[in-house]
């Protein structure tokens, strides 16, 4: 119970939130608000992309082409053939896994570089493809009217409308994907995913095979950020060819670099630094991206391994001190 006492008060205080930001900040509620949404699906989207970059050690550049494709699932199905809320979310997670799946057993055949670049290469036909498909994805002119999602069955059904609704959405897809990620990361699969990361060879010899773990944390990784892909899509309600865009991918290194590799707290870490803290910065603006720049320069040269690496060495100097 001594454990789980800060995790019980952390949950209690995130589910808490709206009723807080409404008393500590009268006025600006709904943009700090805002700013939590997009935290929470950033961080979800981050420990996606770490079960491939952090725990089996491979390099993929294709993360924004299985968020588009999930999006564009869900924004097209609620748009065009009029699916309801959850029937689009299992084909956006559907329909990116799948696409994993094809592109993940030819892709890992390749060397660790060359499957970089086949990733990227990916990523920038599939944007292309969103671009110039005007007959289907309306290209430049983006999908618009996307339907606030309606949860429910029958006579029970609700519609998340309100910012607060949409926050304890991104929540509880936080959660979701974070209890997903714990039960990937531990046990036998985690020992198996954390031997193909260091040494394939030797993994291979030991009777685990790489491309199994490999293609497991690939699919799953692509189906959660598909899934993503559409509660984000219906949340802003319109979707565009620039979303899939490569910059999705260096702001989800960023996170996991700035964070720790293969640490749930350092990744939650890093997508609330990356994503929150430009915006409190704003109370400077001539100096914001001076400031944010410094922080992340600092973070690079005195925490290379990232900030939780930081805090669990000094967690254990301290106890050893004491």
């Amino acid at each position: 119970m001594g454990r789980a006492a800060p995790w019980l008060a952390a949950g209690a205080l995130l589910i808490a939130a709206p009723w807080l930001v409404a008393r500590l900040f009268p006025g600006v509620e709904r943009y700090v608000l805002h700013i939590m949404i997009f935290t929470a699906l950033a961080a979800a989207l981050a420990l996606s992309y770490d079960l491939v970059v952090g725990h089996v050690g491979s390099l993929s550049l294709a993360h924004p082409a299985f968020f588009g494709i999930g999006a564009y699932a869900a924004a097209l199905l609620a748009t065009e053939a009029r699916w309801p809320f959850p029937g689009g979310l299992a084909a956006a997670i559907a329909a990116a896994g799948l696409a994993a799946l094809l592109i993940g057993v030819p892709a890992f055949r390749l060397a660790e570089h060359s499957f970089a670049i086949g990733t990227l290469g990916f990523a920038l036909v599939t944007q292309i493809v969103a671009t110039n498909w005007v007959e289907f994805t309306r290209g430049p002119l983006c999908v618009t009217g996307v339907p606030r999602p309606v949860i429910g069955l029958g006579p029970l059904r609700l519609q998340i409308a309100t910012l607060p609704q949409y926050y304890w959405l991104a929540l509880s897809a936080l959660s979701l994907t974070a209890l997903l990620y714990r039960g990937l990361t531990t046990f036998r699969i985690g020992r198996a995913m954390s031997a193909v990361r260091d040494d394939a060879g030797l993994a291979a010899c030991a009777g685990i095979n790489p491309l199994k773990y490999r293609m497991l944390a690939f699919v799953v990784g692509a189906a959660v950020a598909g899934g993503l892909g559409a509660l984000y899509v219906h949340y802003v309600t319109v979707l565009c060819p620039e979303e899939l865009g490569i910059g999705l991918t260096v702001n989800l290194l960023v996170i996991l670099f700035l964070g720790g590799l293969a640490s749930l707290r350092g990744v939650l870490i890093g997508a609330v630094l990356f994503t929150a803290l430009p915006e409190v910065l704003r109370i400077a603006p001539t100096w914001r991206l001076v400031i944010y720049g410094t922080i992340l320069l600092a973070v690079v040269i005195w925490a290379p391994e990232g900030i939780d690496a930081s805090l669990r060495r000094a967690g254990r100097l301290r106890r050893a001190g004491g």
